[in-house]
């Protein structure tokens, strides 16, 4: 991106991404701002108070949308992405992150928060056609996410009013406990996916749309990911002793200690 484009994070919540590193204006958009972060001092920034389905912004003004981990909250998504295709500048691209709609992690995450405003289920096949057909946007490049059950963390008080029961009981374990358990469903689930070739611990994709011919670096999978930041990371840069392709690695960002397993062929 470039300093005299501008980028539209539609269902910013606290910025979807690092805002320091787009050197592009940027519009944050979100239904509310209530209980969130939000700072006015750089002017590149302009928060719009909005709903995704009727965006205040002029036809083909937005050269990228960002829409990180967002359209399973929206309510009517498919009049979202009529709208990101009515923003969108004919050269410009849209990013999509979101859960696998039917896969352990979803299941789970709504299990314990009592649904997490997750609102849509979404399978590849199904999104990528919806964006395809109401965009007029073409695939350009997708990549899996992989979970750290992150969400399963100890909240910060602040964030723990807004836990529903079950969730409440469940991060208020104390720490050994809770940490101990995060680990070994991180380990359980991807030594089962190793194995016996499953998805349990995959979250969902993040995929590239474009109308235009746009030359995109091969998008990482990354099957190993911290349980305290969620940053992922490949296998062959962790350089961390394992046993049968199993052992433990301190994430290069925050220093936790997580699971460390050899993803199935064809990842990383």
């Amino acid at each position: 991106m470039a300093a005299g484009q501008v980028v539209l994070d539609l269902g910013c919540g606290n910025r979807s991404f690092h805002y320091e590193t787009c050197p592009s204006r940027i519009v944050a958009l979100d239904e509310q701002f209530v209980g969130k972060r939000i700072e006015r001092e750089d002017p590149r920034i302009q928060y719009v108070r909005a709903r995704s389905q009727a965006i205040p912004l002029a036809d083909s003004s937005i050269d990228a949308v960002v829409c990180h981990h967002t359209l399973e909250h929206f309510d009517d998504y498919r009049k979202a992405l009529a709208e990101i295709g009515r923003v969108l500048r004919p050269e410009g691209w849209l990013w999509i992150a979101i859960p696998n709609g039917y896969g352990f992690d979803d299941r789970l995450y709504r299990f314990v928060f009592t649904g997490g405003g997750h609102v849509n289920r979404f399978t590849r096949e199904g999104l990528v056609n919806d964006v395809q057909t109401i965009t007029g946007l073409s695939l350009v490049a997708i990549c899996d996410f992989f979970s750290s059950f992150i969400y399963l963390k100890k909240p910060s008080p602040s964030e723990l009013q807004y836990y529903p029961r079950l969730a409440r009981r469940f991060t208020t374990l104390p720490n050994p406990l809770l940490s101990s358990g995060i680990l070994s469903i991180n380990f359980a689930t991807r030594i089962v996916d190793k194995i016996l070739g499953y998805r349990s611990s995959q979250y969902g994709w993040g995929f590239v749309f474009s109308k235009t011919e746009m030359m995109v670096a091969k998008l990482a999978s990354c099957f190993n990911v911290c349980r305290k930041c969620g940053s992922g990371h490949l296998f062959d840069m962790i350089k961390r002793p394992t046993i049968f392709g199993l052992g433990l690695y301190h994430c290069p960002n925050c220093g936790e200690l997580n699971s460390l397993v050899a993803p199935p062929r064809g990842l990383d």
